[in-house]
């Protein structure tokens, strides 16, 4: 299945009115009493690459961390609405079922396990697996990402920082998933190595047809790669649509790109904040 053939509706609309392979719809997400998702709604279609943006504090990670029944690790819980993937509810389900149900996540800040080999590693995301072919993926891991071969009986921790996040992304591959939640992949790396992991993510979206929902702060990469965008403030979806619309806005390029009117760059602190849409009051 190429991407071509399977891109549908970025905003996560299938052919016939079907339902998208992920539809979070509504949710809630408590910390104790404090509020952390207010109410948001999104969807990610087969195949395809959405972003969720926004600053520290907006809710993205925790939003992430619902979808794959991470949060009462983190001590969090959804309180209210659901998510569904490929049909079927996962909300409340167990992590690891929600792995074998064909979702994978790779975490913020790589979490590689740093006393096993590269192999090791990769051979751990293939616990919670379903299905047979691990031998296969591996290879599809080591044909994406040649330097982990030449390094597959290293040990993680002495690998570079790029390096250990082709491995969390190849770990995360071993599970044969359907959707790739991707926390953060940009943080810490540097722009050549980012480019060089994106390239290879939409070798992974063309070849496989995994669809992708990215949790990012790099707004300049994550619209340079996905195909629909939603901009969280203070657990809310403020802003959304289209990643051609959303770089072209001038207050997404002011705010988020650091873009004046007269295309002189600024910081993110000195960007003009936009009205927010207050959608989960209405």
């Amino acid at each position: 299945m190429t991407a071509t053939a399977a891109r549908t509706d970025p905003s996560g609309a299938q052919p016939g009115g079907a339902e998208p392979l992920l539809a979070v719809d509504n949710i809630e997400v408590t910390y104790g009493v404090s509020l952390a998702v207010r109410g948001i709604s999104f969807a990610v279609p087969e195949n395809g690459a959405v972003a969720l943006l926004g600053p520290n504090g907006a809710g993205k990670t925790s939003t992430i961390r619902a979808i794959s029944g991470l949060l009462d690790i983190h001590n969090g819980a959804v309180r209210d609405g659901d998510i569904r993937f490929a049909g079927r509810s996962i909300r409340g389900m167990r992590a690891d079922k929600i792995v074998a149900s064909g979702v994978a996540q790779v975490p913020e800040g790589r979490l590689v396990f740093a006393q096993l080999t590269v192999d090791e590693n990769l051979r751990v995301g293939a616990s919670a697996r379903a299905t047979p072919g691990i031998e296969d993926s591996l290879a599809q891991v080591y044909d994406l990402f040649p330097r982990l071969k030449e390094r597959n009986r290293q040990q993680a921790g002495w690998l570079s920082g790029g390096e250990q996040q082709m491995v969390a992304i190849g770990r995360a591959l071993m599970a044969a998933p359907r959707l790739l939640l991707l926390d953060e992949l940009s943080l810490g790396l540097a722009p050549m190595v980012i480019e060089g992991i994106f390239e290879r993510l939409g070798e992974v979206r063309r070849e496989l047809g995994t669809a992708m929902l990215l949790v990012e702060q790099n707004a300049r990469v994550a619209l340079g790669f996905a195909d629909y965008g939603h901009i969280l403030e203070t657990g809310q979806i403020v802003l959304e649509g289209p990643s051609a619309d959303l770089k072209d806005n001038p207050m997404v390029q002011e705010s988020y790109l650091g873009i004046r009117s007269d295309d002189t760059r600024i910081g993110f602190a000195q960007g003009k904040r936009y009205r927010r849409r207050r959608r989960w009051l209405s």
